[in-house]
């Protein structure tokens, strides 16, 4: 079947279901995501340069228990951890279109990871992506909708992957 090839490997093991894998369709292609993605994305860094401050102030805020954690597993050097961290996050919700199974694969083997070894709550992953979200759409000026629509799409579909790699 045409497609097959991004969920399957060479020794034709899975690396992700393609039916769930397949994106809630709208009335925009790809291509036209993809320019709102980048249009989004441009703005909100023209507007507030590096997220990582904003994103990891709008964390705390809701997750202020994650803060020892981040100064734990940062071994001296929290905010490199931070800007490691969001930058991930980022990567994620700008690769969630065109390659969902990629950020599954990801999410898979991290989430678990850092909840069995690194005792680190799998709420603090989506509360990360929350953050990233609130502090990007809100560059995005109300009348943007189909842009609010995107990011809500992302939203939603970089959050169920956590929940399903949880244990």
């Amino acid at each position: 079947m045409a497609g097959d090839a991004d969920f399957v490997n060479a020794a034709n093991q899975i690396l992700a279901d393609r039916i769930r894998m397949v994106q809630k369709s709208s009335a925009m292609n790809l291509n036209e995501k993809m320019t709102l993605l980048e249009t989004s994305l441009e703005r909100a860094a023209g507007a507030l340069g590096d997220i990582t401050d904003p994103v990891m102030e709008r964390y705390y805020s809701v997750h202020p228990s994650a803060r020892a954690s981040f100064r734990e597993h940062g071994l001296g050097n929290t905010v490199k951890l931070e800007a490691e961290m969001v930058e991930s996050v980022v990567y994620c919700l700008m690769n969630w279109l065109e390659r969902p199974q990629e950020i599954r694969i990801m999410f898979g083997s991290t989430v678990p990871h850092h909840e069995e070894t690194l005792h680190v709550n799998s709420n603090w992953f989506s509360g990360l992506v929350d953050a990233a979200v609130h502090v990007i759409a809100g560059t995005i000026p109300g009348k943007q909708q189909d842009e609010h629509k995107l990011w809500e799409e992302i939203h939603k579909g970089v959050n169920a992957l956590i929940a399903d790699a949880r244990y």
